[in-house]
């Protein structure tokens, strides 16, 4: 669980500086995670929607 709210939280900053070297970080660190599956943990759909609504917010 807490690999994947590191990875919003550096969404999730990028997001809030706006600017194009933390967005473009950003886009990266979302197309190159490698998320763990765990017993108990988010459920998958959940964290792949959240995913694609960041993706879909940093393109803008």
């Amino acid at each position: 669980m807490r690999q994947v709210e590191s990875l919003f939280a550096t969404v999730d900053g990028a997001l809030a500086t706006d600017t194009a070297a933390s967005r473009a970080a950003a886009r990266d660190a979302l197309r190159t995670a490698s998320l763990r599956r765990r017993l108990r943990g988010y459920d998958v759909r959940a964290v792949d929607a959240a995913i694609n609504q960041r993706v879909a917010a940093l393109a803008l």
